[in-house]
């Protein structure tokens, strides 16, 4: 099922997206009323808990 990620100042329609779909932080700008938006992934990918653990 696609999520919709909205602005937060307007509401507009940003994009859809799988759950989980998402796998570094992203920045995306609203068209309509220009607020940066930054966007984080709700858990820490595989890869970033290897690199932390030192494997």
């Amino acid at each position: 099922m696609k999520e919709s990620i909205r602005c937060g100042g307007c509401r507009a329609l940003l994009f859809k997206a799988e759950t989980g779909a998402i796998s570094g932080a992203i920045e995306i700008k609203c068209r309509r009323c220009r607020r940066i938006t930054e966007l984080r992934p709700a858990s820490p990918s595989p890869s970033a808990n290897r690199a932390a653990s030192g494997e």
